[in-house]
């Protein structure tokens, strides 16, 4: 496998790489195989509470030869059983803990669309205010096509705008990477002036997952408040959710070992990346599309408010806001940041997400009438590892 450039946010080969990132995988499939297929290194996924999840975990680990795995069911809002097992840099000593936290990747998208559901009730903007009608002033050469593109459909990606987001001129001049002192808004502004300016690759209404509808939906966040998305995230949805060791970027510091790391497959090696590196995560500036990390705990409460949202109940959101953001866009799968399965957890409904910006790999998926949840993550490129895991959670759920 090619080495990654050294720095993605000027290297001129990086484009691939980083669009290809935080896509979502199978986004079409079944999720009654959680779009891996049936096949498992784990032969006896045993049943829930029996105590051996750890054991199980580390078959899965060690199976598809990953650095570390965490895992995660919940039932009725409350976690049932989690684990953690591996070390969180591959060939160091330091084993993870529960209490470790994980890039969830593309997961952020759901969150962000959470943010804008909480703005709408309260009163800052609308499910049918549009691109125009927010930044027209400050993008008024904005392709006409965008103009009345509406923010659930910048949510839905059914919003036309190419998929290819480092084309824009900010993007290759380095104006949006870590190390650029532009203040973190004007680089989202910037990006989201450039992408509203190029061509759609779509027609309006047509699905093309692409980061690009978050990084202007975060910008149309952040102009309606004159707040940076982080400080919306934190204030809006991790302090209602008690959500304290959750944060933005690669978990841990530079140099330190005392949060995982992730890690890319190198010439068929795990390469791992420290945290302070400009390689352990993509530019912040895509932030509402995919840099947050967070602890089992800290993200159990997250999906517990949307297991119950699903459940018809009140709480975060009002429970119509919760169905809103659950419900596919015509023509589509994909409702606001959630893949909507019909028939995904054993015949019944599900959403789902998954993430990975190629260090970290994790998947979320929410089944409101088995009123459970899981939550699987790997500090790696560990797809297959991931899916296989999840497909574990829901055998040893339903086993119960």
């Amino acid at each position: 496998m090619k080495a990654l450039p050294d720095d993605p946010n000027r290297a001129a080969s990086s484009g691939a790489w980083l669009r290809s990132r935080f896509l979502v995988l199978c986004a079409v499939a079944s999720l009654a195989t959680a779009c891996g297929g049936s096949s498992s290194v784990v032969a006896n996924p045993g049943s829930a509470t029996d105590g051996q999840l750890s054991d199980v975990l580390e078959t899965a680990r060690a199976g598809h030869n990953v650095p570390a795995m965490a895992a995660m069911l919940i039932e009725d809002g409350l976690i049932i059983e989690m684990a953690a097992v591996g070390t969180r840099v591959i060939n160091q000593p330091e084993v993870v803990t529960t209490s470790d936290q994980w890039h969830v990747g593309s997961i952020t998208k759901s969150m962000t669309s959470t943010l804008a559901a909480v703005l709408i009730e309260q009163g800052v903007l609308d499910w049918d205010t549009t691109v125009a009608d927010v930044l027209l002033g400050l993008v008024p050469d904005m392709r006409n096509e965008y103009r009345n593109v509406r923010i659930e459909q910048l949510m839905a990606h059914t919003s036309g705008l190419p998929e290819d987001i480092t084309l824009s001129p900010s993007f290759a001049a380095g104006d949006l990477s870590n190390a650029s002192m532009i203040p973190m808004m004007d680089k989202r502004l910037m990006w989201t002036a450039d992408l509203l300016r190029m061509a759609p690759q779509t027609a309006v209404g047509t699905h093309l997952y692409s980061n690009a509808n978050y990084i202007v939906l975060g910008a149309i966040l952040e102009q309606v408040t004159g707040e940076q998305w982080e400080d919306l995230m934190n204030r809006e949805l991790f302090a209602p959710l008690g959500m304290i060791d959750t944060g933005f970027g690669a978990p841990g510091m530079a140099g330190m070992r005392t949060q995982p790391w992730g890690h890319a497959s190198v010439g068929g090696i795990w390469q791992p990346f420290d945290p302070g590196s400009i390689d352990a995560d993509n530019t912040l500036a895509i932030g509402p599309a995919g840099t947050v990390h967070s602890t089992l705990r800290d993200f159990s409460a997250y999906i517990a408010a949307h297991l119950n949202g699903a459940r018809g109940n009140d709480g975060l959101l009002l429970a119509t806001s919760f169905a809103r953001l659950h419900t596919p866009q015509p023509g589509t799968s994909y409702g606001g940041g959630w893949v909507v399965n019909t028939a995904g957890w054993a015949a019944t409904p599900a959403i789902w997400h998954n993430g990975s910006n190629g260090r970290w790999f994790a998947h979320t998926v929410i089944a409101k009438d088995r009123n459970a949840a899981v939550f699987v993550a790997t500090n790696s490129k560990g797809r297959a590892a991931v899916e296989d895991m999840i497909n574990v959670m829901i055998r040893r759920f339903e086993a119960m």
